[in-house]
């Protein structure tokens, strides 16, 4: 059975809203060369920067292990990035009080997943989304929730708007896993689910 993709409606209240943003995600599979241990496809005309060692599709790690991949934008751009999930620490819905939630996702919990990522070049990749999904034990699949406001318990879930080569960011990434849902792992999905790297807490 395939991964199911499911996003829960939250709505508006007062100046501050959350929302669930779903991503498209460019495939990496197909033609083009291969990187430099020739196990991880490269798109055509891509050179992977010096110093970075692709990891293969599928690899499992635990927190604090960097995982490096390939990510196209669109049409936009193509860059190396190495992403390393350092925490991963369950919230309290007590948290979302200033929120209007609806009653599904006020029976979740909360998940604040602290990421680390690196631009390694040659794009650069200012305020682009990143593939990062919550995959809980329904084997459902689905995006952070993007929060329009001041949250202390999880700020900066985004890429600043200049993120050259070079570049590191820190951010927070906040899932709401459904009811009776255990939180199975964080992926990081720049192809099919089949190719994702996951992390697990």
């Amino acid at each position: 059975m395939g991964d199911n993709r499911h996003v829960a409606p939250i709505h508006r209240s007062g100046l501050v809203r959350l929302t669930a943003v779903a991503l498209t995600l460019a495939v990496l599979t197909g033609c083009g060369s291969k990187s430099k241990d020739d196990t991880v496809p490269v798109p055509k005309g891509f050179d992977v920067p010096a110093g970075v060692t692709l990891t293969p599709g599928g690899t499992k790690l635990t927190e604090g292990h960097p995982a490096s991949v390939i990510y196209k934008v669109g049409d936009k751009a193509t860059s190396a990035i190495t992403v390393t999930v350092t925490q991963v620490a369950k919230g309290d819905i007590e948290d979302f009080k200033f929120f209007s939630l609806d009653e599904a996702s006020k029976a979740s919990s909360p998940f604040y997943v602290s990421v680390t990522v690196k631009n390694d070049g040659p794009a650069g990749l200012g305020g682009v989304a990143l593939p990062i999904y919550a995959h809980d034990s329904g084997n459902t699949i689905f995006p952070p929730n993007e929060l329009v406001g001041t949250f202390n318990p999880c700020p900066q879930p985004s890429l600043p708007k200049s993120f050259l080569p070079g570049s590191t960011a820190k951010l927070c990434l906040v899932y709401l896993v459904p009811k009776g849902k255990a939180l199975q792992s964080v992926d990081l999905q720049t192809g099919t689910s089949h190719d994702a790297i996951s992390w697990t807490p």
